[in-house]
């Protein structure tokens, strides 16, 4: 499903950071460190369980730091974060897109199962449905990716 990487020509690109929740991940991440430091070695269990908790948040930490980086090519859009393309929807696969509110309790980072997955780190989306599913798009400037879908999809601005 669009997962091949695309030849198209980049039109735009747009990074959406979550900043203000890398600190906080961070901040998880620091405790862990402290109570795997403060575990005697006779508690090896809860080290490596704390260990392992530290590890994933500092990987949460990179991904929400680093942001989501959003390439709008002539032929398709790419989702990518640290690298890594995450996913690559074919222009022809989007049916329509808008602007739309997204609630904490919906969550944040790369949500979703199934046909539908969000990227978001803030309170703003822009929600695309295509023919296979739903990809929300979180950005503090959304309509920053209307217009930049709006080009890649070849719509002609009014004004």
């Amino acid at each position: 499903m669009g997962q091949h990487p695309s030849q198209g020509t980049v039109l735009a690109e747009e990074i959406h950071t979550g900043r203000f929740w890398a600190v906080i991940i961070l901040l998880a991440a620091t405790a862990a460190i402290i109570s795997v430091a403060q575990h005697p070695p006779a508690a090896a269990p809860a080290r490596l369980a704390l260990g392992g908790a530290a590890i994933l948040c500092l990987g949460g930490f990179a991904m929400a730091w680093a942001g989501f980086r959003y390439r709008f090519l002539s032929d398709a859009l790419e989702i990518r974060t640290l690298g890594f393309r995450l996913r690559s929807i074919p222009k022809s696969a989007i049916l329509s897109y808008a602007v739309e509110p997204w609630t904490f309790i919906r969550g944040y980072g790369i949500r979703g199962l199934g046909s539908r997955r969000a990227y978001v780190w803030g309170n703003e989306v822009v929600h695309i449905q295509m023919s296979n599913g739903d990809v929300y798009l979180g950005h503090n400037e959304p309509e920053r990716v209307v217009r930049d879908l709006d080009k890649m999809m070849g719509v002609v601005s009014k004004g």
